[in-house]
């Protein structure tokens, strides 16, 4: 184990206690997470920087697209107690976890459905390491830096835009968008055109490699949110690549723009 990796452990594990002292009626719940659940509790250390800037962002919804088996939304819940979490998952195995797991308390409500930029069924190469799923073939450099990942098969799904739900979505404001779906961004954002007037921040999953075939680019994300009236305010956590050290994706934080259309 390296030195930079030790380092990582013990900041999250004082992150963890720090958690714990803050929620001591949660912290048997917290402990466990962190010994059987991990996706859970590394988001929930995830945000924890920004659990400020999370409380005083006014943010009464959020959006959770790509929300496998929730993971962000109960982070989310977790700084965010009052707020509306509306979660999409196209894998009916993720979803119900999902369901399982968040239903519990807190306004919840989700949907098994993919999102993109059409409507109808498309196939989702789902790999046998399911957060790397994606209606995109996985490319050569997903593949050598995360080789448990490189055996998918094709799953049918239906598919949806974000639009297509503007009915049964309640978007009371500030709305968080978060997106993060294996290079499939940018559709989802294409199929949300309408939706995107009434969100405030969106933090969506950016490469600067390819990892996914066809895939869009950090640069193309930010020049349409850009020309929509959003502003790149920063990330929210990097992925290195263990072959090289080099970024491969970020979570990119957009945020409206003062006096932009809404």
């Amino acid at each position: 184990m390296t030195i930079a990796k030790i380092v990582d452990l013990k900041c999250k594990g004082i992150i963890l206690l720090g958690l714990m002292a803050e929620r001591p009626a949660q912290a048997f719940r917290i402990l466990s997470l962190a010994l059987f659940n991990r996706p859970y509790i590394r988001e929930l250390v995830g945000l924890r920087p920004h659990k400020l800037w999370l409380e005083r962002a006014g943010i009464q919804t959020v959006i959770d697209i790509g929300a496998h088996t929730g993971s962000f939304a109960y982070a989310a819940r977790s700084y965010l107690p009052l707020a509306q979490i509306y979660s999409f998952e196209p894998l009916a195995d993720c979803y119900q976890i999902l369901i399982r797991n968040l239903n519990r308390g807190g306004r919840f409500q989700a949907f098994n459905v993919a999102l993109g930029n059409e409507q109808g069924e498309t196939a989702i190469q789902r790999s046998e390491f399911s957060p790397s799923s994606s209606i995109l073939p996985m490319a050569e450099a997903h593949k050598q830096a995360f080789p448990w990942t490189a055996k998918t098969e094709p799953v049918l799904v239906r598919i949806q835009r974000l639009d297509d739900f503007a009915r049964q979505l309640r978007l009371e404001r500030k709305v968080l968008l978060k997106i993060d779906v294996q290079g499939y961004e940018l559709e989802v954002l294409q199929g949300g055109m309408g939706t995107l007037n009434a969100i405030d921040y969106v933090n969506v999953e950016c490469s600067f490699q390819v990892l996914y075939k066809g895939q869009a680019s950090f640069h193309q994300v930010y020049e349409f949110l850009t020309s929509r009236g959003f502003a790149y305010a920063g990330s929210w956590g990097q992925m290195f690549s263990p072959r090289d050290g080099s970024i491969l994706q970020i979570n990119a934080l957009f945020v409206r723009s003062p006096g932009s259309k809404e």
